[in-house]
């Protein structure tokens, strides 16, 4: 029973991953709220739609259904061997360990730094004069988004910091060396694209991640729609700063600048795969600025709901056939 629950796991993750990826490019949704639901849709059917399919329909599980239904069965694989094992379970213990390795890969350096140093960088002081700069833009933007503006909290960072935490009392968090890289244009754009995560709730969608992928750590499909997720939350962010602000040139400015004085390039004696990671998360952040010095608008979509629901449908349609 573990043994099929994990192989469907997995089966369903990749099939739902596959099919939303194929419908985003198919429809041409550039819009990030609308890729961000679809994305969702894609990380419910292994977290959410296959413990109701084990407890509502385990007929699935019966020879009759298998031979005679299924448009792809997992078991069917242990019919071929290699080296004396089932081949299905090979595959599976081979997409086990690459799931386990992208969520490590992920999870050890932040817990290594909380390790290393304090958790919680140290107060810059409630009556720091740059947090009179901040003050007004974050409540021009508070408005604009129709939320509570946030308490600021200057901490002390050699490095630039900026972000939103807190899942219910959300605080923009912001160090020196960011107010001293960032023009105006670029501090106020970079402001509302915080703001941005905290109007929709991302810190908390951010803590929902992390448990999913904890908990589907042996599934690489489900790893790769929870990072490209992370994107997509990005994407919604982004737009919504240009929006209000009219100026996506200075926020991929502002992203660009954050990115290299926070991230700078592994040294030579670095490990290989270090290196091959940060230039991988360099790409996304040019990609990210690329888009939005393009400065074009973002098309709404048409009949999202519909689109949504017949997505929807029709994934849990197909991975009900794939045991």
């Amino acid at each position: 029973m573990l043994r099929a629950f994990l192989s469907q796991s997995i089966l369903h993750a990749l099939v739902a991953a596959l099919f939303v990826q194929a419908l985003l490019r198919a429809w041409r949704i550039e819009d990030g709220a609308w890729r961000l639901r679809f994305r969702l849709l894609a990380l419910a059917v292994p977290v959410v739609w296959l413990p109701v399919l084990f407890v509502a329909a385990p007929f699935r599980s019966a020879p009759t259904f298998v031979v005679g239904w299924t448009l792809l069965a997992g078991e069917r694989w242990n019919l071929l061997h290699l080296a004396g094992f089932g081949l299905g379970d090979l595959i599976l213990l081979l997409a086990a360990g690459l799931g386990s390795a992208l969520f490590l890969r992920d999870a050890f350096p932040p817990l290594f730094d909380l390790l290393r140093r304090p958790a919680r960088l140290p107060d810059a002081g409630p009556w720091h004069p740059a947090a009179g700069v901040l003050t007004p833009i974050v409540h021009t933007h508070a408005k604009g988004l129709n939320i509570d503006p946030p308490r600021i909290r200057m901490v002390r960072a050699s490095t630039p910091v900026l972000l939103c935490e807190g899942a219910r009392d959300s605080v923009l968090v912001v160090s020196l060396p960011t107010l001293q890289r960032l023009n105006s244009k670029e501090l106020d754009v970079a402001v509302a694209h915080e703001l941005a995560h905290v109007a929709s709730r991302d810190p908390a969608l951010g803590y929902l991640l992390i448990a999913v992928r904890a908990l589907l750590f042996f599934n690489p499909a489900a790893q790769w729609t929870a990072r490209v997720l992370v994107d997509d939350i990005e994407r919604r962010a982004d737009q919504v700063a240009a929006r209000i602000t009219g100026n996506p040139s200075a926020l991929a400015r502002a992203i660009a600048v954050l990115f290299d004085a926070g991230h700078p390039p592994p040294v030579d004696s670095d490990a290989t795969f270090e290196r091959v990671f940060w230039r991988a998360r360099k790409e996304g952040v040019e990609r990210r600025c690329a888009r939005l010095r393009q400065a074009e608008v973002v098309p709404p979509i048409e009949h999202g709901a519909l689109r949504m629901t017949l997505a929807a449908v029709a994934v849990l349609g197909l991975v009900f056939f794939v045991v």
